[in-house]
Formats: C-alpha cells, structure tokens, sequence
C-alpha cells in the first residue's frame, strides 16, 4: 500500500526525520550491475534527497574490476562524473547545493576512484563529506545473554571503523523478527571522512528505516544502496545510449 501510495500520489509517505542544526545533506548510495548479457559490468547510483525524499537515479560508465571480475570499483574521471552529475541533480531540485555529501558503497574505495570523488565535491565546495565503505560480511560477532540476539541498533567502534547491527532483537516486539542470526555491518569512512564513525553509524541507522517498497522497519542495508541495486535490476535489460528516468517512483 505505501508503494502505491507514494507511486500514485507522489507523496511521501514517511521520511527521516533531520536533527536541529543538522546541515542540509545529500545520501549517494552506489551500486554495480551487470547487463543482461552478464558480460558487462556498469555503475547504477540512487540519490536520495533528504529535505524531501526524493530519489533521483543515475546510470554511470562501465566499471573496472581488480581481478577476475570481483572488487568492481570506478574510474577517477567516471567517479568525477557521477558525483557531478548527482550535485547538478540535487541543484536543480533544490535551488542550492548540499552543504555535506555522503556516499555510501559497498566496495572498498581505491586511490583513483577517491580522488576523482573528491575532486568533484572540491570544484563544488562542498564543506563537509563522507566516503563510507559498507562491508557486508565481517567476522566478528557480538553475544548477548538471553535467548535472543543482539538488539537492533546496536553498535561497537574498532579502531576507527564501526560494527552495526541494523537488525536484531527490538524491545517493542519482544522478539527477534527473523529466521537467522542477524549479521552486521562493518562501516569503513575513507580517511577523507569528516564525520566520526559513531556519527557515520546513527546515520546509516536511520536510512535503514526508509524504504516505501515495504513497512518492514528492520531493513538491513541503508536505502541508497539498497535503491541502487533495485534500480541496477531494471538498467540492466535498457541498451546502452537508452534513455534513463531519473525518477525513482519508476524503479520500485
């Protein structure tokens, strides 16, 4: 019902709610996909605009890989071009730039594809960034007496980087609502990063709980990489040089 309502009507049906004085930001999450073809490897990316909600998608160049087709990262001047291209987007939506970007991916970031990121944000004099690497698996887990797992939220700094539990057991439930252990998330800023870790993680936190496809309110990954890799499963069927909608009521 909330994908029709928001698909229907174009309104929201629910946002994330900004701390007082908290600057006006911009969430980049970015993804990878491979065409229909499984030969070619691209770069989908799904901003989402925080003030009000919107989604705005962008389909980027094709993607390198480090060795046999694992670790995909971008090209300096095609990570250039998409953060570009996702400041012009929010501009022209907003009327003013963002006064803080952040991006989220779940690859490491390699020298290049950093510097090209940061060379884009610079000629747009964006005061504050973050470049967070989110690692899907890691291999530390945290125990908690009872019979149930940790609780959702719960979070636990390592030396710079940060352990996340986006799901596990919630109070209000009584329970834990799911049928395997919950795994968490190992969040990694790029040195670049001007947020802390502990900043970084409430954040994400919050981003898991914004997904009009569903009500469920214990999603695992934040909504812009979670948006990236839907819209990735529609790019994926579109030939190259076919136009792309920017509209994200389109992809869900």
């Amino acid at each position: 019902m909330t994908t029709l309502y928001y698909k229907g009507s174009g309104r929201i049906p629910w946002r994330r709610l900004p701390k007082e004085g908290e600057f006006r930001a911009c969430y980049i999450g970015v993804s990878f996909y491979r065409d229909v073809s499984g030969q070619q490897l691209w770069t989908s990316a799904a901003q989402m605009f925080d003030e009000r909600g919107r989604g705005f998608i962008l389909k980027g160049k094709r993607a390198q890989t480090e060795t046999r087709g694992r670790h995909p990262y971008m090209t300096e001047a095609d990570a250039y071009e998409l953060v570009k291209g996702a400041l012009k987007a929010y501009r022209d939506h907003h009327k003013h730039p963002p006064a803080r970007v952040i991006i989220l991916k779940t690859s490491r970031f390699r020298g290049e594809e950093a510097d090209g990121i940061l060379r884009s944000l610079n000629e747009a004099e964006t005061e504050y960034r973050d470049l967070v690497w989110v690692q899907e698996s890691y291999d530390a887990k945290i125990l908690r007496d009872g019979d149930y797992p940790v609780l959702r939220g719960t979070f636990v700094e390592l030396d710079g980087k940060g352990l996340l539990y986006t799901n596990g057991s919630i109070p209000y439930y009584g329970t834990y609502p799911g049928l395997y252990v919950p795994r968490p998330l190992l969040l990694c800023p790029h040195p670049s990063s001007d947020s802390t870790v502990a900043q970084i993680a409430e954040e994400v936190f919050s981003l898991t709980k914004i997904n009009w496809n569903s009500t469920q309110m214990n999603q695992r990954l934040p909504v812009p990489i979670r948006a990236a890799r839907k819209v990735g499963e529609v790019l994926k069927y579109m030939a190259e040089g076919q136009v792309v909608s920017p509209d994200y009521r389109r992809y869900i």
